[in-house]
């Protein structure tokens, strides 16, 4: 699961190529590889390497910092969302691409 989320989250910035950036920014709406089938497939392999290590490693500790990670995961998705949407190529995105973490759940 770790090794998974690791692949999915290099896989889609090596698919980003010069258009990544640490802050949220319009750099052309990418809709191939990993973004066909989530919005941030980069924060959705997060999520599994993190979950993997928690599978090998469960606490209390490793469950709260998680939780907090997420939500504040879910945060800023929600802010690089509302800055991105001001342009209609993502607002079209978004359309097509339901999902921002998880088919079928986020």
């Amino acid at each position: 699961m770790m090794l998974s989320g690791l692949f999915f989250s290099l896989g889609a910035k090596a698919f980003l190529r010069r258009s990544f950036g640490i802050v949220a920014a319009n750099r052309k709406v990418q809709r191939g590889g990993p973004y066909r089938i989530v919005r941030h497939p980069m924060y959705a392999g997060y999520v599994l390497t993190q979950m993997g290590f928690f599978f090998l490693n469960p606490s209390l500790w490793n469950a709260s910092v998680y939780v907090a990670s997420w939500f504040a995961m879910v945060l800023r998705i929600e802010e690089e969302e509302k800055f991105l949407s001001q342009d209609q190529a993502y607002r079209d995105y978004k359309q097509d691409t339901r999902w921002r973490l998880f088919p079928g759940f986020y």
